[in-house]
Order: structure tokens, then sequence, then C-alpha cells
């Protein structure tokens, strides 16, 4: 039996997903889109990449600024949502290390929390820069880790560590919070080509609606961990959803509307 890769079960994850996104994922996400176009300056009249583009909601507020946007995901669902959302864009499905463009195309590439997802981020890097004209730009976001102030991933991965049972048959995924660390991540743009690179934090907090907001966030709007959780028995599915309710009425009972989780927002300049 053929046993599924990292990136095929992500895909898979995002197509599931792609229904709940705006109101699971996008609350969040968004909070980095005014930061991230920022960092690239004035944009009217400048072809933009968006790797990993979701619903099209960042590909929106870039034609907004008055670039020209073309965008790839790997999620049909994504796809089609997003061409249905934002008409002016141009969206197709495609692979981010495996960019179907040619050489020096664009004057900047984005992505927004889709690094992550990746089985192999320095391929993308490189495919990235490959697309980019001489001097194009590159913008990224990544999260924080539970180590530097990443409450909500704290809470999420803290109570898997606790109750999960992780070993359930997936393929091995890249370190999570790897490219937040400026010594794994400054050699691996430089490799791919680029230059000048800058790091800077974003404050982002994950709006609690009530006390299942997080468990809702697991159960539909993450891919790893929600297939850990639909790997697990009954008995601890149900554990894992209480500890992280739990988790989430400790946040409402003292007011807060949400669970901070900062984020890192990289720039970096082709060569």
């Amino acid at each position: 039996m053929h046993e599924a890769t990292f990136s095929q079960l992500e895909r898979d994850g995002w197509q599931r997903n792609a229904a709940d996104y705006d109101a699971i994922d996008l609350p969040a996400t968004r909070q980095a889109f005014g930061p991230l176009l920022d960092s690239l300056g004035d944009l009217r009249g400048r072809h933009v990449l968006e790797v990993a583009f979701g619903t099209g909601h960042l590909a929106a507020e870039a034609l907004a600024r008055g670039a020209t946007v073309v965008g790839i995901d790997v999620a049909p669902a994504m796809v089609a949502l997003a061409r249905q959302h934002v008409p002016g864009a141009s969206f197709q499905e495609g692979d981010a290390e495996a960019l179907p463009f040619k050489d020096g195309q664009f004057d900047a590439v984005i992505c927004c929390f889709g690094l992550l997802h990746f089985a192999d981020p320095a391929r993308a890097l490189r495919e990235a820069a490959r697309v980019l004209k001489p001097g194009g730009m590159l913008s990224f976001t990544v999260w924080h880790s539970p180590e530097n102030g990443g409450e909500f991933f704290k809470l999420v991965l803290g109570t898997y560590e606790k109750l999960a049972n992780m070993d359930v048959g997936l393929p091995p995924a890249p370190p999570m919070f790897a490219l937040t660390d400026a010594a794994v991540r400054d050699p691996m743009l430089a490799q791919a080509g680029f230059r000048d690179m800058r790091a800077k934090d974003i404050p982002i907090t994950f709006p609690l609606r009530g006390p299942d907001s997080v468990v809702q966030f697991v159960l539909k709007g993450a891919v790893r961990s929600r297939m850990v959780y639909e790997r697990q028995t009954p008995q601890i599915q149900q554990r894992i959803r209480e500890a992280l309710a739990a988790g989430t009425t400790a946040y409402l009972q003292k007011g807060s509307s949400g669970i901070p989780n900062p984020a890192l927002l990289v720039t970096a300049r082709k060569a």
C-alpha cells in the first residue's frame, strides 16, 4: 500500500479545510496582511506572486494597493474559492517547490504562513528566488514558537504533548518553527540567492468566540494537529477537547478576547 507523503497530506488537509478557512483561520492570519504588504513599499504597477494564497484575501489587498497578482496553491478547493472572492487576480493550482513560472518574472513574492506547510522550505525559497527579477523582494510570515511567546501554539502543542499518542504513522514533518531562528533562516535565504535579510515581530491574537474556539481550530483549521487528533482513541480525543476547552476558558475568565501568538515577518532581496 502506497503511503502518503507529507506534501500529499498537507494538500489533502487544506482541501478539507478550505470551506472553513475564512471562519477559523483568517481572523488570525489576516492580522499579518498589512505589515507584510507594507514591507514591500509602493505596490503600484508591480507584479506579485503569492504562494499558498488560501482563499485569496491577501491577494485582494495587494490588488487594492495597485499590484497585479498571480497566486499558486496546492488545494483545488482553495483555488476555486479564491477565484470567486478575487476575480481580479490570477489563481492556479501548483507546487511552491516547483513553481510553473519562467525565471525573473515577478517584482515580489509573498507567502503568509505557508512555509511551515512545505516539505522542503529551502527548495521553496530557491524557487521564489528563481522567479524573482534581480532586486525583487521576498516577504513571508512564520509563527513564533511557544518558547518565544506563542501562547496559542503552547496551548495546542502542550496539550498534545501531555495527552496524545504522537506515534500514529504520519510521515516526518519539517520543524514547525525553524524559520524563526536566524541561524537557520538566514543561511537558507543566502543559499537560495537572497541578501538584505530583515526580520521583525508582528503582534497577532487568535480571537476567541467561546470555550470551543481552540477545539474548532484543531478540528477545522489545522492540518497536522487535526490528523494526529483523528488517529487517537475516542477517549483520548475527548481528553484533548476537554483540555483545550479548559485552557481556552482560562483566557475567557481573565477577560481576554483572544490568545496571543506573535509572528515573525521576514523580508529579503534577490541578489
